[in-house]
C-alpha cells in the first residue's frame, strides 16, 4: 500500500467506515475539500461527511474494498468496490477516486468516477424498468 501523505489513512478509514468514525475524516481533510461523484457536488467537510452519513444511513451492510491504487505526484487514483445490500438482494458499484492532496497534506479533492446508470438505476424497482425502455428507444434512434 502506498504510504505516503495522508492517503493510507483515508483508504483504511474507507474500509473500515461506518457512522460512528465519521469524525476521523476531520483530521484527514482540508476544510474545502472538493467532493464530487454522479449525485453530487460539494465543498467543505460537514458536506462530505453528510454524503457517507446519507449513503450508510440509506443502506444497508456497505462496505468499500480498495482493489488497487495508483499514483503521480500528489494524485491517487484508487479503484474500489462499494458493497450493500438494497432492493432485497446483495448489489455492488465498482468506480474510481481521483484523489488530490495539498500542500498542506490534506486531501483538497475527490472525485468520484462510475457508471450510475448501469450500478444504480436501473436496480431500482420498476424505475429500473422504465430506464431499460427507454435506452432500448435510443439506442434504436443511435
Amino acid at each position: 500500500m502506498i504510504k505516503k501523505n495522508n492517503i493510507e489513512n483515508y483508504v483504511k478509514l474507507f474500509e473500515s467506515l461506518n457512522l460512528e468514525n465519521l469524525n476521523k475524516f476531520d483530521k484527514l481533510l482540508d476544510e474545502n475539500i472538493y467532493f464530487e461523484d454522479p449525485f453530487n457536488k460539494v465543498n467543505g467537510i460537514e458536506n462530505f461527511k453528510r454524503i457517507f452519513s446519507n449513503t450508510l444511513n440509506k443502506l444497508d451492510n456497505v462496505k468499500f474494498k480498495v482493489l488497487n491504487i495508483i499514483s503521480k505526484n500528489n494524485i491517487y487514483i484508487i479503484k474500489w468496490e462499494m458493497i450493500y445490500f438494497a432492493f432485497n438482494k446483495n448489489n455492488s458499484i465498482f468506480g474510481l477516486s481521483e484523489v488530490t492532496i495539498g500542500k498542506n497534506k490534506k486531501i483538497v479533492s475527490h472525485v468520484d468516477y462510475w457508471d450510475s446508470y448501469n450500478n444504480f438505476y436501473i436496480k431500482i424497482p420498476i424505475f429500473g424498468l422504465m430506464f431499460k425502455f427507454v435506452l432500448s428507444l435510443v439506442k434504436k434512434r443511435i
